[in-house]
């Protein structure tokens, strides 16, 4: 009868430990901020076997901002009927995928942790993210701001956008006050639509790669 109680006692515990908690990213306009990268402190990388996908179609990178765990390959099939020349200068990946066309290009390790900025040599508008985690619960928010963390109060939650004012480099700190849900807003900078593709260039005072 005592092992039964302390065995429920432990399953408990851990039903409480990963219950998924509710957290909203809105603007300062109170609009969803969507492909928000959220990051909870504390937890360990698990690098899955499947590799990413980060496509090319109608001149954009697709899916704009991906998310991978370190140590995990990533894909880059060019869907257009155009060449493509990918690249990236950022520390945590330096790599160059020469123009070419199709899905023949062998996929490419990401075993570093950080922001890797994508560009495109003959198409300057074309800009892409990946983002590095070495944490198992780094999420993208959906249409409407949100996403499900196993977080609970007292943690701690990093945010990463690309229109944070500071630049592509800094990441936000939000505490978690709430098991069920909660609401964090943002001074950030116009949707990507409404304004020019510099702005999404300039670099902030901290630093996401490690």
């Amino acid at each position: 009868m005592i092992r039964y109680l302390l065995a429920l006692i432990c399953v408990c515990g851990l039903q409480n430990a990963w219950a998924d908690m509710t957290l909203t990213v809105l603007d300062q306009n109170g609009l969803p901020v969507t492909d928000a990268v959220i990051t909870l402190a504390g937890s360990k990388v698990e690098t899955p076997n499947t590799v990413a996908v980060m496509d090319q179609i109608d001149e954009s990178f697709v899916p704009r901002v991906l998310v991978v765990q370190k140590g995990q390959y990533v894909s880059f099939p060019n869907s257009d009927d155009i060449r493509h020349h990918v690249y990236s200068f950022s520390k945590p990946k330096t790599f160059e995928i020469k123009l070419y066309k199709g899905s023949e290009i062998p996929p490419i390790l990401f075993d570093k942790p950080g922001l890797v900025v994508l560009g495109c040599n003959i198409h300057d508008d074309m800009i892409g993210y990946i983002i590095v985690a070495d944490n198992v619960f780094s999420v993208m928010t959906d249409q409407d701001g949100k996403v499900t963390l196993p977080a609970k109060q007292g943690d701690t939650v990093s945010i990463w956008s690309e229109r944070l004012i500071e630049g592509i480099n800094t990441v936000e700190q939000a505490n978690i006050n709430s098991d069920v849900e909660q609401t964090v807003r943002l001074d950030l900078i116009p949707p990507i639509e409404t304004m020019d593709h510099n702005m999404h260039k300039g670099f902030g005072k901290k630093k996401w790669s490690k």
